[in-house]
């Protein structure tokens, strides 16, 4: 990789090349983690029981406080709650109608193709509070929206368009036998057809799979930074495809146990402590990785590895715990976004490796080029962490 070439960069600019990647990955690293909220709900959660008779009951579950302000959803930043808990009961609830408004103008819900009239209830003023001090780290907003519809006597399928300002969306389906499927939602698109008698097996088996293995692969790009981050950092400490794959293979192993006890209810941690040490160990994943060779995968490395994937296994467990497991087809959901989150690393991975390919003539040295990137991204899992530590425990300071 260039060291066929005639013409080498004199010290000075391959030292200089190297501190621009330096300042320019630090930069874009720091900005992420800032913006970052842990697994702040990226998505909006919607439960919908189907009842005897076609009647639905519809639970929204979003963040409130940029809602009611009509900013972006996301978890809100300190302005925002400061002006919402500043606000009056009685504008708070005028706000609210605004909202169920918008909601009942803008939500989508058909029976057989045609549309079907809704009823919105919106929180209390209270809860809306309540929601709006959560602390950041809690992946589920405290309250939902209360949705209400009828079916038309006859009706075989219904689905569902929520307003396109709610951003993507997870759906689960409760039927009244007790049958559970979930199904993710893109931006403002219509939700599969949901069959009032109940769900078919072979095509729900098969339709799990392919939504499970997207949201498993969603998890990770784009939604995942931290997760990212120390795929990055593994990548870094042993760019070559023997290492790489042990310390890949590793790390799999590990997440996929904690995923699947996770999943299956027979372990679980607070993710207070989950989301804190998952960024601590990009920190530590990146420290290994600056002071190790490309042949350095000793087995002290692979165990610090196996342990870290432990850790990150609960926080996907976190992020699956969101959508549910679709009753009936549990081991097939949990696979399938195992087959996403892998489908997932192997695509960073595959980014990383080039980029470094790519990125070799710019320094002799490959030092040159995956030491900065490594010393910044354990520099921004240290600053990431003391963030989730300091937005779980410090108490609300609102003005």
């Amino acid at each position: 990789m260039g060291e066929g070439s005639t013409v080498r960069k004199p010290w000075p600019r391959r030292a200089a090349t190297a501190v621009g990647l330096w300042l320019a990955t630090l930069v874009l690293l720091l900005g992420a983690a800032s913006a970052a909220q842990a697994h702040n709900l990226p998505y909006a959660l919607v439960d919908l029981r189907i009842a005897p008779g076609g009647k639905l009951d519809i639970a929204l579950r979003c963040h409130l406080t940029p809602l009611i302000q009509g900013l972006p959803q996301g978890a809100p930043d300190d302005a925002a709650v400061a002006r919402l808990t500043a606000m009056s009961d009685a504008e708070i609830a005028a706000r609210s109608d605004e909202v169920a408004g918008r909601i009942r103008g803008m939500l989508s819900l058909r029976a057989d193709g045609r549309l079907v009239d809704v009823a919105v209830r919106m929180p209390t003023p209270a809860q809306i509070r309540a929601e709006a001090l959560t602390p950041r780290l809690s992946p589920t907003p405290s309250e939902p929206i209360a949705i209400t519809a009828q079916a038309p006597a006859g009706t075989a399928v219904v689905d569902i368009a929520l307003p396109p300002s709610l951003g993507p969306a997870v759906l689960s389906t409760r039927y009244p036998d007790g049958t559970t499927t979930t199904a993710p939602i893109p931006d403002g698109q219509r939700s599969p057809d949901l069959r009032l008698a109940g769900p078919d097996p072979v095509l729900d088996q098969v339709d799990a799979v392919l939504r499970f293995v997207r949201l498993g692969f969603g998890h990770i790009l784009p939604g995942g930074l931290d997760h990212i981050l120390f795929v990055v950092a593994l990548a870094m400490g042993a760019p070559r495809l023997g290492p790489l794959v042990k310390l890949a293979t590793t790390f799999t192993l590990a997440h996929s146990l904690t995923l699947s006890l996770a999943a299956l209810g027979m372990v679980s941690a607070p993710a207070a402590i989950v989301e804190p040490a998952i960024t601590l160990s990009i920190a530590v994943a990146a420290a290994l990785s600056f002071r190790a060779s490309s042949t350095d995968v000793g087995w002290v490395r692979l165990g610090v590895v196996f342990g870290f994937g432990l850790l990150h296994g609960l926080g996907f467990a976190g992020a699956l715990a969101e959508t549910g497991l679709p009753r009936g087809a549990e081991l097939t959901a949990l696979a399938a976004f195992n087959v996403g989150i892998e489908l997932a690393q192997i695509a960073v991975i595959a980014l990383v490796l080039a980029a470094l390919r790519l990125a070799a003539p710019l320094a002799r040295d490959p030092l040159l080029i995956s030491r900065p990137v490594t010393a910044c991204v354990a520099v921004a899992g240290l600053l990431w962490t003391a963030q989730r530590l300091v937005l779980e425990f410090a108490p609300a300071t609102l003005g």
